[in-house]
This record gives C-alpha cells, structure tokens and sequence, in this order.
C-alpha cells in the first residue's frame, strides 16, 4: 500500500488506508450526528474531508 492517500468521496477507500497504517495514529471516531470522521494522531486531530492530503511515510499520520 501507499505511504500517501487523497482522499476522495468513497471514504472507504480512506478507511482500509488508515486501518493498514493503524499503528500511525491513536483513535478514529465517527460523528453519526454530523455524519463525519475524526482522526486523533501525535499533531493533534482532524476532520477527514475529501481532498484532504494523508500520509504515513514518517511513522505517523501527517494530514494537511
């Protein structure tokens, strides 16, 4: 697998993306309210929202 993912409007994609580098980040979260998923990794935690840059080549999650 790449060490960087766009992400696009299958969040699917996304998902097997962050749970094959599950070690670069500490918890994923969805908002069934707000119908959204947050990441919380070392830099802090982020929305994912499509477009959004990902990578895990530094071992950790770094996301623009």
């Amino acid at each position: 697998m790449k060490d960087n993912h766009i992400i696009g409007k299958d969040i699917t994609e996304t998902i097997k993306w962050l749970m094959y580098y599950d070690d670069c980040f500490d918890e994923l979260i969805y908002n069934s309210f707000r119908q959204e998923w947050t990441v919380k990794h070392a830099a802090g935690e982020d929305v994912l929202r499509e477009g959004m840059f990902l990578t895990a080549k530094y071992g950790l999650l770094v996301t623009s």
